[in-house]
């Protein structure tokens, strides 16, 4: 295994356990499927601080506008975060090829249910920048899923494989949003001041809540320059664009020299012929 894999194995675990941790685990203990019980949780007990805020966002999902978006939502995320790494290992690729294409085709119908209904929520949003990115991310994605869909159906695997590793790099945009928003609610609750402001107890819950947003807004737009640039990156080393370079120099010099050194007035990319 490539150096470059290692790293992105141990990267997707990491965004394994975040997207658990930090997203999944809560809908469980929330009871997602179950809209009363979820929201009589959510109302339990006093919240404080940054809890004020992520408490009346969380409950904004389970409103009725968004919750027949929101459902279906959740459990796409939960089939995509627990089964799409076995796309990704050769020995099942190879050694089980019915189950790999099968899953692949559930998969992608699982994508495709996951862009509707986050293009859903994403319309209901209390953010233009939240709104703005998922729009984005939709149509970047969807058209992904469509050329992983063909290349497939062709069986034309090297188009495929290109296909898929960018639609799994844009995926990783969910989990990367819960992964910058810890990072910013540490660096706010260690003092680093600059991006929020320093809220005490005397604050209302509305400041809270707008404080909460602000790291909402700016999680999601780390989060999709992160995904799309770390994807253009490995894919880009993928195809040996990350090699070290050829040194071409003293073969330049050596035909210069054997030519008196008049190669590049004699043929230049716009010669006098050309023109």
């Amino acid at each position: 295994m490539k150096t470059r894999d290692k790293v992105v194995v141990v990267w997707f675990s990491l965004l394994y356990v975040v997207i658990w941790l930090f997203s999944l685990a809560n809908l469980f203990h929330v009871h997602f499927w179950d809209k009363r019980y979820a929201l009589s949780t959510w109302g339990e007990g006093v919240p404080e601080g940054l809890d004020k805020g992520f408490s009346k966002i969380g409950q904004s999902y389970f409103s009725t506008l968004r919750y027949i978006w929101f459902l279906p939502h959740v459990l796409g995320a939960i089939f995509w975060w627990n089964l799409y790494f076995l796309q990704l290992v050769p020995k099942i690729r190879h050694n089980y090829k019915k189950f790999h294409r099968m899953l692949g085709r559930f998969l992608l119908v699982v994508l495709l249910l996951q862009n509707i209904t986050g293009f859903a929520l994403a319309t209901t949003s209390h953010s233009n920048i939240i709104l703005l990115v998922s729009y984005i991310l939709n149509v970047a994605t969807i058209f992904c899923i469509y050329k992983a869909w063909k290349y497939a159906y062709y069986r034309d695997i090297p188009q495929h494989k290109y296909w898929v590793l960018r639609l799994v790099g844009y995926m990783n945009t969910i989990a990367l949003q819960r992964f910058f928003l810890v990072i910013l609610i540490i660096t706010h609750s260690m003092g680093w001041d600059g991006l929020y402001p320093q809220l005490d107890s005397t604050a209302s819950d509305e400041e809270w809540t707008q404080l909460v947003k602000g790291m909402f807004d700016d999680s999601f737009v780390m989060c999709i320059l992160f995904a799309i640039l770390s994807t253009e990156w490995y894919l880009a080393a993928e195809e040996g664009k990350m090699e070290p370079p050829i040194d071409n120099r003293k073969k330049q010099a050596d035909s210069n020299n054997g030519n008196g050194g008049n190669v590049n007035e004699t043929s230049s990319l716009l010669s006098s012929s050309d023109i």
